[in-house]
Parts: C-alpha cells; sequence; structure tokens
C-alpha cells in the first residue's frame, strides 16, 4: 500500500477549501460587486444632476478596506443651508442608484461637498445626516432616510 503523507491531506484540504468558498459564494457570501460597474452607475447618476458642478464619487469595495462610497464634490449652493440641500440630493441619488446595483453590501459613505470657489465652506454626510450607530454613514441609513 502507498502513503502519500502530506501531498495526499493537502490535496483534501484545497478540495474543502473550494467546495467552502463555493457554498459561501452560492449564499451571496463572500461575493463582491463589480466595482467598475457599481462606480459607473454611481458617477452617471451624480454627475447628471444639476447640483454637480465638478469632482467624482468613488466606489471600493474591498476585502481588506471595506465597502466605501466616497468623494469631494463642488456642488451648487452659495451659503451652507444651500450647500447641505444640494448634498442632500446627491445622497439621495446615490442611495437610490446603489440599491439599484446587484451584488452590493452595506457601504460606508462619506462625502464631502464644497461651493464653487470656496475650499473653507464644506458639508459632510455625517453633517447632514448623523448615522443611526458609530461614527459612520452607512447606505442603510442612506436607504432608511430616503425610503430605498
Amino acid at each position: 500500500m502507498r502513503d502519500d503523507g502530506p501531498v495526499k491531506d493537502i490535496g483534501r484540504g484545497g478540495v474543502l477549501v473550494g467546495m467552502i468558498g463555493s457554498l459561501l459564494t452560492a449564499c451571496g457570501l463572500g461575493r463582491r460587486s463589480d466595482v467598475t460597474a457599481v462606480q459607473d452607475a454611481l458617477r452617471g447618476a451624480v454627475e447628471a444632476l444639476p447640483e454637480h458642478l465638478a469632482g467624482k464619487v468613488q466606489f471600493q469595495d474591498s476585502a481588506h478596506a471595506g465597502t466605501t462610497i466616497s468623494g469631494v464634490l463642488v456642488l451648487a449652493g452659495q451659503d451652507r443651508v444651500q450647500l447641505e440641500q444640494s448634498l442632500l440630493v446627491v445622497l439621495e441619488t446615490v442611495s437610490g442608484t446603489y440599491d439599484e446595483q446587484s451584488g452590493v453590501r452595506t457601504a460606508f459613505v462619506r462625502i464631502e461637498a464644497h461651493p464653487e470657489g470656496d475650499r473653507d465652506t464644506r458639508a459632510t454626510t455625517a453633517g447632514v445626516l448623523p448615522p443611526s450607530s458609530d461614527a459612520n454613514v452607512t447606505t442603510e441609513d442612506l436607504a432608511a432616510r430616503f425610503g430605498g
């Protein structure tokens, strides 16, 4: 009788890991979104808004850094109140667009807005929409606020 020793054990371990990975993927776990498609959808929706003047929304979904929607945008508004209203429109658009994407998980939302020509005045996601827990606003917070 032949003894394959550790080689045979490694083969079995690899098969087991592969099976577990397949099961997790089938259940929707361990799966990541199509980052390019989600980012393009978010950018297109936000940049189509009349409130958007400049800047880009970024989308990141990685095992190490987590899932984040971020960006520094220049939005319409002459004062803080108008700027915050513009940011709320952007956040509502982000919420609706994100909900339409497949394979997405809860993401942190960290968008900062400035009026044109004024980098000192700013509005942030957490400033216009307090997070439900912790210090970070999530896509779940957006959905709760905007009915997504």
